[in-house]
Formats: C-alpha cells, sequence, structure tokens
C-alpha cells in the first residue's frame, strides 16, 4: 500500500503546474488546483483505475513530525479520499467547537479511527503536506523557527511542485530575513523554482524587499537568468527598473540580464523602461547602445536609439557606439530616421561625422539617403575634408533629383570657395542637363562672388551640359 500512495504522489508532483481551476495532464495521469473565494482548496489526482482527492478550508497545523493534525482554524475541515479500482478509503477531519472531529471510512461504512484511520493518515499525510500546500504557513513556522531562512530554503528544495515552493517562497518571503540571508534565500529560491510563471510573479510580488540592499539587487538580478521566457523576464525586469534607484555597476547587471532575451519585442520594451527612467549616465547609455544590437528587428532597434538620442548629450564614444549599432540594419526607412535624429545633435565631433556620412552612403534608397544628408546639412557645420565627404556621397547617387537636391541644400549656405569647388566637383555626376543646369543657376550667385578658380570649375562643369539651351542658361547665370 505505501508504495502506491508513494507513487501516486510522484504523479501529483511532477503534474501540478497550473492553479485556480486549471487542470494539467501528463502520462503520469491528470491533476487539477482548485481555489474558491470561500478559501476552499481542491487538489485532485486520476491515473487510470486510481483517483486521489484532498479538499481543505481554514487553517490547518499539522504536528512536527507530519504525521498528524495539530489543529484547524473554526469552520475549517480536511477531507482525503483515495479510490483504486474502486475500492475507497476516506478521512474527514474538522473543527468542531475548538475539538477535532475525525472519522475514517473504507467504502461508504465508518470504521473505527484507531488504529486503521490513524496510521493510514500517518502514512500519507507527510507527503501531502509536502507536496500540497496543506499545513504551509504552519510548517514554514515551525520549520524557520527551529532552522532560520536556512531551513525553510532547505525544505522548498525537497519539494517538486513549483506551485507549492512559490507558495513557501511567498510565506518565507513574509518573514523578517537578515539582509545578510536575503540574498542566500534569492538564490536558493531562484534555482529551485523551474517554472517561468511562478518564479516572475514570486519576484514581482516581493520586488521592494528584493532590492533593499544592493547584495539582494545582485542575487536578484542574477536569478532573472533562470526565467527562459522572455516575456516574464520582461515584466519582472521592467518592474523592478520602475522601483529600482541603482548605481551604474547594477544597472549594468539589469543590462545584461537582458542581454539574454531573445525576443526583440521584449528586449526593446525593457530598454525602452530604462530609459524611462531619469539621471540615465552616459555609461549606462553606452551598455544599452551594445545591447541593442542583440535587436535583429529594424523598427524596435531603431525605436530603442531614438529613445536614447532624447535622453540628453551623448559623449562621443556612446555616439559613436550609437552610428555602429544602425550599420546593419536593411531598412532604410527606419535607419534614416534615426541619421535624421542624430543630426539635431549640435556637438558631433569631425570622426562621428566622417562614420556618419559613411554610413549613410551605404543606403540603398537615395530617397531616405538624401533626407539624412539634408537634415545634417541643416543642422551641421563640417571641416572641409566632411564636406567633400557628404557632397560627393551625394554626387554619387544614381538618382539626378535626389543629388541635385542634396547638392542644392548646400547652397543655401555661404560656402567657401574650397567648399564651392567640391560642389561643383560632385554636380558633375549628374547627367540629367535639366537638373545640373538648374543646380549651376543656384550656385551663381555664390559664384560670382568667388574667386578665379571657383568660376573655373563652374565652367568645367558646365560643359557637360549637353543642351545648348540649359548650358546657355547656366552661363548666362554668371555673366
Amino acid at each position: 500500500m505505501k508504495k502506491h500512495i508513494g507513487f501516486l504522489f510522484i504523479a501529483l508532483i511532477f503534474s501540478v503546474q497550473l492553479v485556480a481551476q486549471n487542470e494539467v495532464f501528463s502520462d503520469k495521469g491528470s491533476t487539477s488546483i482548485q481555489s474558491s473565494d470561500r478559501g476552499v482548496h481542491k487538489w485532485k489526482t486520476s491515473r487510470g483505475s486510481t483517483n486521489f482527492n484532498i479538499e481543505f478550508r481554514g487553517d490547518i497545523e499539522v504536528t512536527d513530525d507530519d504525521k498528524d493534525i495539530k489543529s484547524i482554524s473554526s469552520n475549517g475541515y480536511l477531507e482525503i479520499s483515495k479510490t483504486v479500482f474502486g475500492s475507497k478509503r476516506s478521512i474527514v477531519i474538522e473543527s468542531q467547537g475548538g475539538a477535532l472531529k475525525r472519522e475514517y471510512y473504507e467504502g461508504r461504512t465508518k470504521m473505527d479511527w484507531e488504529p486503521n484511520g490513524k496510521n493510514w493518515l500517518g502514512e500519507i499525510l507527510p507527503e501531502i503536506v509536502r507536496n500540497t500546500t496543506l499545513a504551509a504557513e504552519s510548517r514554514v513556522n515551525r520549520i524557520y523557527q527551529r532552522g532560520g531562512a536556512k531551513a525553510v530554503i532547505s525544505e522548498i528544495n525537497i519539494i517538486e511542485s513549483d506551485y507549492v515552493r512559490a507558495r513557501y517562497g511567498k510565506l518565507l518571503l513574509q518573514k523578517d530575513i537578515s539582509n545578510q540571508d536575503l540574498p542566500n534565500v534569492i538564490t536558493g529560491l531562484c534555482n529551485t523554482i523551474k517554472s517561468d510563471y511562478y518564479l516572475s510573479s514570486l519576484l514581482k510580488e516581493n520586488l521592494k524587499k528584493l532590492l533593499s540592499t544592493k547584495e539582494a539587487t545582485d542575487a536578484f538580478i542574477e536569478g532573472t537568468r533562470k526565467i527562459s521566457s522572455d516575456y516574464y523576464k520582461s515584466t519582472v525586469l521592467k518592474e523592478g527598473i520602475e522601483i529600482f534607484s541603482a548605481s551604474p555597476a547594477q544597472l549594468k547587471s539589469i543590462l545584461n540580464s537582458a542581454a539574454t532575451i531573445k525576443s526583440d519585442y521584449y528586449l526593446a520594451t525593457v530598454l525602452t523602461a530604462l530609459l524611462d527612467q531619469r539621471n540615465v549616465s552616459d555609461e549606462t547609455l553606452g551598455e544599452m547602445i551594445q545591447i541593442s544590437k542583440n535587436i535583429s528587428s529594424d523598427y524596435y532597434r531603431t525605436q530603442v536609439l531614438k529613445k536614447g538620442l532624447e535622453k540628453g548629450e551623448l559623449s562621443s564614444t556612446s555616439m559613436d557606439n550609437l552610428v555602429s549599432a544602425l550599420a546593419d540594419l536593411n531598412s532604410d526607412y527606419y535607419v534614416s530616421t534615426v541619421y535624421k535624429s542624430i543630426s539635431k545633435n549640435d556637438k558631433l565631433n569631425a570622426a562621428v561625422q566622417t562614420k556618419l556620412i559613411k554610413q549613410i552612403g551605404t543606403m540603398g534608397s537615395d530617397y531616405y539617403a538624401s533626407t539624412a544628408l539634408k537634415s545634417l546639412l541643416k543642422e551641421q557645420t563640417f571641416t572641409d575634408e566632411n564636406f567633400d565627404l557628404l557632397v560627393n556621397v551625394a554626387g554619387s547617387m544614381s538618382s539626378d533629383l535626389y543629388a541635385s537636391s542634396v547638392l542644392k541644400e548646400a547652397t543655401n549656405q555661404k560656402r567657401s570657395s574650397k567648399q564651392l569647388i567640391s560642389i561643383l566637383q560632385a554636380a558633375g555626376n549628374i547627367k540629367s542637363d535639366h537638373y545640373l543646369s538648374s543646380l549651376l543657376v543656384d550656385l551663381a550667385d555664390q559664384v560670382r562672388n568667388s574667386d578665379a578658380s571657383v568660376k573655373d570649375s563652374y565652367r568645367q562643369t558646365a560643359k557637360r551640359i549637353k543642351s545648348e539651351t540649359y548650358y546657355g542658361r547656366a552661363i548666362r547665370a554668371i555673366d
């Protein structure tokens, strides 16, 4: 008989994973757990011709050896029944007037409690209390009083149901755990509870306590790595960030945990939640930019990077990393939106400008490349070298329309002789007589007021115009 009971509870242990009015099936049978608003808890396990049912209500306390019921609160009760091939045994214990009424049945026949009823309860109760939430609170209290948090964690390690583990963990975290013990408690729970749902729920319900010290916070962040589900991990990290006032080192740990998230969407939500915090340091932004490279989606990565730009002034190193984080994206549309945001930074150094212009030159769409270059021309000042690079990138576009639109944008500011010559040389790549002559006419006023070298360059470029009408219009513009 003892063997059959033990085997049945193995089925219970491995199959209990869902809560309130849910049922799970496996090759070991099916187990359902139900909880009602009236505080009634039901555990039902079925395997072949064997059924095992447990139902209880109220605060129940077991004896120190877990083999008998010590007390049940007023109006509480416990019912246990097992049916094998139609043969049923059951126990009913209820609180009546401060005392316990105990009944034992074989089939429908009421039998004497002693010795069979008492012996059967002593045989099955240790496994019941260890693998259900029956008497969980009193057991946690008793174990904690004897051996502290370490003893409770040891007991949780023996429990094989994540549902029950999480319940015991919740009760343990309600205790006044010392700052010294708290990190070990967090590590123990995270190493033991395998269910992402139950672990994440336990962590979220106790965030303030789990983030109360640096050591606890470190253990918490390391524990989140145990959550394999991107959804559950992201919800824990986001809620942690919202109440978190952490050092850069701790934020780096959060980001390292977030880096294990494979879903572009959930990783983006965590990084965005971090960026919503005040006073995010440049070091943290730099880490965030590096981790954003894990996001393969052009949309989500660019959304994160744009939000990073909104945080304020980035260091040259962080800005350089941000530009690099855009290099392997495929959508010219999404990338161009970030390039335009970057162009509004009035402290881009020459090296970042160079990298940015070169990357824009690799874009497949002349339209989006032209919008990015024109935005740079409107917002930035350049060294002669970078200006020459930019107009040459524009001049190399296959579309004469977009090439001329960028070069025209370059003429909207007064340019030095060297920069005017750069524009004219780049314009020489435009094949359309219409667009080339129109650009030259726009440049004419500045050319007339420049030195002979600029005028000579203008005339050389104008000679590329095949149409006599357009050529004449361009030449007359500087006479």
